[in-house]
């Protein structure tokens, strides 16, 4: 993949492009299996595969929309999310809406911040070559 502008990653919350994002981040977790035994002489042993994976989404921008704010307020905390990069790439995954905060300050624009936990499958879609 050839360097890009962040802004030119999009992400849909269902079918709703949230405007005003300004960054946008992105966290691959995954659960290690410790099988340690005294077998192993005081020296970790871990399995090759994780025994939980996550992903997570963080966003943060201006508000020139409050469909993240409503969507929380009101309970609708989970929809399909879709992020695409700019050559193709794409990650397509269910994801709960965990946190919704806003910055409100006297003189300067509303800003937010938001957290997006996957549940379920996440998919990866590398672009055709």
């Amino acid at each position: 993949m050839a360097a890009s502008y962040g802004r030119k990653v999009t992400l849909q919350w269902g079918s709703t492009t949230i405007p005003g994002v300004r960054e946008k981040g992105l966290t691959i977790n995954g659960e290690a299996v410790n099988v340690t035994s005294d077998d192993d002489n005081g020296i970790q042993a871990l399995l090759s595969e994780d025994a939980e994976q996550s992903h997570e989404i963080s966003l943060s921008g201006v508000s020139k929309s409050f469909a993240l704010r409503e969507a929380k307020a009101a309970g609708l905390i989970q929809k399909m999310v879709t992020l695409t990069y700019p050559d193709g790439y794409v990650i397509t995954g269910t994801f709960n809406l965990g946190s919704y905060t806003e910055g409100i300050p006297y003189n300067e624009a509303v800003t937010f911040d938001a957290t997006l936990s996957s549940t379920g499958p996440v998919t990866h879609t590398s672009p055709s070559i």
